[in-house]
């Protein structure tokens, strides 16, 4: 078998706040709104955000439905980026567009990693790997 795209999806409450969240903290160009789904289209995967209603009525021939509570995550959205500076600087764009920071920055021996939640509670962890690091 061979995988040809790979994708994650999440409910929101708002597809237009996820947008103008997620344009703000990665750039316009890798983000597009159709209706109520935003695709945030990213090196190597597309990540699409899809208003609550929407998200369970595109699982309803599987017979499930999404219990979606704000806050309570099991995914964590995982982004490395090229430099220190870049993992600071996502951090502070994402709390200026309305992401909520989580703690502190942890460094590591290899680099550093940092979360936020977005407006929906999602955890976002930011990751730069030294590349002078020897782990």
């Amino acid at each position: 078998m061979q995988v040809l795209q790979a994708a994650f999806s999440f409910p929101v409450a708002d597809a237009n706040r996820a947008c103008k969240f997620y344009r703000a903290v990665f750039g316009a160009d890798c983000c597009e709104q159709d209706a109520d789904v935003v695709t945030l289209a990213l090196p190597g995967v597309q990540i699409f955000f899809i208003q609550t209603e929407e998200f369970n009525h595109l699982l309803k021939p599987a017979g499930i439905e999404a219990q979606f509570t704000p806050g309570l995550n099991a995914a964590l959205l995982s982004l490395t980026v090229a430099t220190r500076d870049e993992a600071y600087g996502v951090l502070k764009l994402a709390a200026n567009a309305g992401g909520n920071p989580c703690g502190q920055a942890v460094p590591y021996p290899w680099g550093l990693a940092a979360y936020f939640t977005d407006p929906d509670g999602h955890i976002v962890e930011v990751i730069w790997r030294d590349a002078r690091a020897r782990v």
